[in-house]
């Protein structure tokens, strides 16, 4: 994993759980949406660097364009690209569809695909109330034999990583509020563990700013595990407005300090 899908990933379930199993479950939040009114048809162009200095990534987001109809469902497209330097020593492409419930916002749905020196990978991941399907798809960049794995994660209300986006805002997010979710838009699992710390200015603009981390989830013993390529809890600034979207994101990852800050934001 590279540092685009690392800040990337920085996106449920406690209804029905029962009080035995990991202390961990206790904790997770309503997967219930807010009342933050529903984001709009909109476009998001965001610029990943180092420490805000060298360009290193392109990304872009789409939630609900009105071109691409699928019949019950609310679509979120995406995709990412490194580049410049970055490109050259960690070349890396990423794309993602994913096909959302209109009336709830949970997660139905999505394919990921992600290229870099070492190969493809292919995701898709299907929702179901009580746990989620993968099926992964690997191809090697040296020729080597393709590879499949088809592995089921048991445990209920898991977003992907655009769901909980939209989940997180609808909350109110008042200060010192907690949300915890579990996400899966790969084969991998996470508690994304998300805290209010209040509102500020920020890049001379009203936002809310939060403060996120994530573990992994052994997908057999339900243990939490550390995750390695995030050194410690990301800083993430959201518009405090309508929109309620991403500004910027700072997170110390595996490869040093990367910044990820919107540069365009486009009603559909």
């Amino acid at each position: 994993m590279n540092f685009l899908r690392s800040t990337i990933l920085i996106a449920l379930a406690a209804t029905g759980l029962a009080t035995a199993g990991p202390e961990w479950q206790r904790d997770v939040t309503s997967p219930d949406l807010g009342n933050h009114p529903r984001l709009e048809p909109i476009a998001l162009d965001y610029q990943a660097s180092w420490k805000g200095v060298l360009n290193s990534g392109h990304m872009h987001m789409e939630f609900a364009p009105p071109g691409e109809k699928k019949p019950g469902a609310y679509v979120v497209k995406a995709y990412a690209r490194s580049q410049g330097a970055a490109a050259q020593l960690h070349p890396y492409q990423f794309d993602a569809w994913a096909e959302i419930n209109p009336s709830t916002l949970r997660s139905r749905y999505i394919r990921t695909s992600e290229t870099d020196k070492n190969g493809k990978e292919v995701s898709i991941v299907r929702y179901f109330p009580d746990r989620v399907d993968c099926h992964t798809t690997y191809k090697p960049s040296d020729g080597g034999k393709t590879g499949t794995t088809t592995r089921t994660f048991n445990h209920p209300g898991i977003f992907d990583l655009f769901a909980v986006m939209l989940h997180i805002r609808s909350q109110p997010l008042a200060d010192g509020d907690h949300i915890n979710v579990v996400i899966q838009s790969t084969d991998q699992p996470y508690l994304l563990k998300v805290h209010c710390l209040g509102r500020e200015i920020h890049n001379g603009q009203n936002t809310i700013k939060l403060s996120v981390g994530m573990l992994k989830i052994d997908r057999t013993s339900l243990e939490l595990r550390p995750y390695k390529k995030l050194k410690r809890d990301a800083t993430l600034w959201l518009s405090d407005d309508y929109d309620r979207v991403p500004l910027e994101l700072r997170a110390d990852i595996f490869l040093g300090d990367v910044r990820v800050v919107l540069t365009q934001r486009k009603k559909l």
